[in-house]
């Protein structure tokens, strides 16, 4: 699920690594490389092991979350399948998504970590916003998904 906009200016490259922890039990491990080059007249936009050719180079790329049933999560641009957790590390960002048992007004116990930064699922999907710049990712914005209280 590619949900991108276009805009941005300069290619970039960024080595990320992801970990997913499935519903099955199972864990994996994979590159995950972020990255927008310019080739031959277009742009290519790489994420994970996604390619796509744009005409232009893009601002924004949106990752979404999916809760089903309080009981997993579906993150497709990662996993074919249903997860339990995941663990994302890129430049300057490490997002996690993981249960916790004492989390008890978040909806299936599920916790988005950004850095220091917690997020419950609110209602409908979450999404985790990548906006570029020249240099790679500017900023990374989580919506549809609310911080709890302190």
């Amino acid at each position: 699920m590619l949900i991108f906009s276009l805009a941005a200016k300069a290619d970039f490259k960024l080595d990320g690594q992801l970990s997913l922890h499935l519903s099955n039990g199972e864990r994996e491990q994979k590159a995950f490389p972020l990255s927008l080059i310019r080739e031959q007249g277009a742009y290519l936009f790489s994420v994970g092991e996604l390619t796509t050719r744009l005409p232009s180079p893009l601002q924004k790329y949106s990752l979404a979350l999916v809760l089903q049933h309080e009981q997993e999560v579906w993150v497709t641009d990662f996993s074919p399948q249903p997860l339990q957790g995941f663990n994302l590390q890129l430049p300057g960002y490490e997002i996690s998504l993981y249960r916790d048992p004492q989390a008890r007004t978040a909806r299936g116990r599920f916790v988005l970590q950004m850095n220091e930064e917690l997020y419950y699922f609110s209602r409908g999907p979450g999404q985790i916003n990548f906006l570029f710049n020249d240099q790679g990712i500017s900023e990374v914005r989580v919506q549809g998904m609310f911080k709890p209280r302190r």
